[in-house]
Parts: C-alpha cells; sequence; structure tokens
C-alpha cells in the first residue's frame, strides 16, 4: 500500500543533507539545537536522491495520499509542511487537518459558503481558539487553502468521542468498525509499540490497567483521520497532524491501507533532533517501518516534557 509496494530490502538507505535556508531562503525558527549536525538533513527509503529536493517533490506528486506530520507548535514544522503544500498545489489536495474535531465540519463548510476567506475568522467560527492548539501556526496553512480555494476537512474525533472510546470500547462509536478497519488487532509488534508510546507520553501516571482504553482512542483518532483522507475523490488528500499519527506500523497509513487499499500513501515526519543523538541510527522514526521520509529539524523546546507536567501537577495541587 506504500508509494512503493516492493519490498524495502535491499534499498540503501541515505540522507540529503539540505538545510532550510538552501531550500527556502529562510532561517530556522525553532531556538534550539540549530547547529547539531543532523538539523537540515533528510532521511528516505530511497536507494538514491538528487540535490536539490526533487526527488522528495516527486514522491509528494505521486502520492495519492500525503501524510505531514509534526511537533505541534514547532514553527518550523508547521512552515516546512505549508512549503510542500504548496509545492501540490495546482494539483488542488484537499487538506486534512487533526486540530479541528469531526463537528467542527459544518461551522467551517457554512463559513466557507458565506464567503468567509479570513483564517482567524475560520477558526473561530470552528471553536479551535478555545482548545489546546497553537492556533498561531496553522493559521497559514488554513488561509492558503482558503485562498486557493482547497478543501478543508475537519479530521479528528472530539476529545469528548475519544474518551468514550477510552471508557466503553469501539462499540460507542457511529460507523461500521469493518468500514474504519477497526474490526481487526493490530499486528503484535505494532500494539507493542503504541501501547509503549502512549505509557511514555504520560509520564508514568498513566496506570496500565488504562493504557488499552487509551490505545483504543488513539486507534480510533487514526481510523477517523483515515476515514476523512479516503472519502477525498479525484484529488490528493493531505493530512496535517502530529508525527504519531503519521506513522506506517499503527498510525492513519495503516487504516488508509484498509480503507483504501487502492491508493498510494506517502508519510513524511518531521523530527526534533536530540543533543545526544548525532548519528540516524539513533532515531527509530528513519526507519521504513514508521515513514518514508523524515525531515531533522531544530527543536521548540530543550526541558523534558515529563518535568513540565510534573510542575503542572503540583501547581494544580497547591492551588
Amino acid at each position: 500500500m506504500s508509494l512503493y509496494r516492493s519490498s524495502f530490502h535491499g534499498l540503501l538507505l541515505i540522507a540529503l543533507i539540505l538545510p532550510l535556508p538552501a531550500w527556502s531562503g529562510q532561517p530556522w525558527l525553532a531556538p534550539h539545537l540549530q547547529d547539531h549536525p543532523l538539523v537540515g538533513q533528510r532521511w528516505s527509503h530511497h536507494d538514491s536522491l538528487g540535490d536539490d529536493g526533487a526527488d522528495l517533490i516527486d514522491d509528494l506528486r505521486r502520492a495519492d495520499f500525503l501524510l505531514l506530520g509534526e511537533v505541534h507548535g514547532n514553527p518550523d514544522h508547521h512552515r516546512l509542511q505549508l512549503t510542500l503544500v504548496e509545492a501540490m498545489t495546482d494539483r488542488k489536495p484537499a487538506l486534512v487537518f487533526e486540530i479541528f474535531d469531526l463537528e467542527d465540519q459544518p461551522a467551517i463548510d457554512a463559513y466557507r459558503a458565506e464567503g468567509g476567506r479570513d483564517a482567524d475568522g475560520l477558526a473561530e467560527r470552528a471553536g479551535v481558539m478555545g482548545r489546546q492548539w497553537p492556533w498561531d501556526e496553522y493559521r497559514a496553512l488554513v488561509q492558503h487553502a482558503l485562498n486557493h480555494g482547497l478543501p478543508i476537512i475537519a479530521g479528528n474525533l472530539s476529545g469528548s468521542a475519544a474518551l468514550a472510546v477510552a471508557r466503553e470500547g469501539f462499540q460507542v462509536l457511529d460507523e461500521a468498525l469493518a468500514d474504519l478497519g477497526l474490526d481487526a488487532p493490530l499486528p503484535d509488534e505494532a500494539l507493542s509499540t503504541l501501547t509503549r508510546r502512549i505509557l511514555d507520553a504520560h509520564c508514568g501516571y498513566l496506570p496500565e490497567t488504562r493504557a488499552a482504553g487509551m490505545v483504543n482512542a488513539q486507534r480510533a483518532r487514526d481510523a477517523y483521520m483515515a476515514r476523512r483522507m479516503a472519502a477525498v475523490a479525484g484529488r490528493p488528500a493531505i493530512l496535517i497532524a502530529g508525527s504519531g499519527h503519521v506513522r506506517l506500523d499503527h498510525g492513519v497509513p495503516l487504516y488508509l491501507h484498509r480503507q483504501a487499499p487502492e491508493r498510494t500513501v506517502l508519510s513524511l515526519a518531521f523530527v526534533e533532533v536530540r543533543e545526544e543523538a548525532a548519528s540516524m541510527a539513533d532515531y527509530a522514526s528513519a526507519t521504513p517501518q514508521v515513514h518514508h521520509w523524515v525531515w531533522f529539524t531544530p527543536r521548540l523546546r530543550i526541558t523534558d516534557p515529563c518535568d513540565d507536567f510534573r510542575e503542572q501537577l503540583e501547581r494544580m495541587r497547591s492551588g
């Protein structure tokens, strides 16, 4: 189902050194580790790469489904997403956004039907500004879609719907599980990986007895984002979402394979470098089982998110 249907065995996995300024003429925006040796490099599953980004663009333009994974709020990730969307604009792609819940679609459609062409106006109508998304970083992408008449599609389950899945299981969903690709379990290795990632993301505060419910919620989100992409006809669909959602092993691509196996997928993740990890071999995301492309960037933050989480909990307890 991937863009390249043949086996990955025997491919020579190499990287192209291409700093952002060489491609866009602009400096990096995320402040940390800009001088890291991997910043600006791109890893690919290809056995050869050109020197000007053409192979990446060729890949993008051959895909029916393009998934661009971000670290939420990293300005370089969102700017690069916009750059790649611009390279696809002549194909009139539909943009599917994680930041918009399924219930936001009527508001989005009504705003556009009324002639609205301002990204902030659309976000206000949809209610996204009141949620925990860094809207300022998404504004340019939404504005680009409005300027060029591209479909804007709400892709995500709401928080309340995801919580219901976590508590009660898939039976609370409106659609048939087979239509979503949720009727079959995850492969064992993918399930183990997703469970570990969810436990790590909760910094040890999530009891393992609740992990299965959180896994189900994540799977439901991925399946619905895939459903929204698969419903796009006659044009490419581009997903703008967190990098965990664009993973080949347990993310949206898995459900696209189940829902639309005849169509092609390309997964690209923007990955923040780590100070102690100077080799691509140090990054599990730079493997053909996880992504087709990885683009390394500076970091938005260098603090441990779990430290930040613990401080937030302490403030809540003491406040």
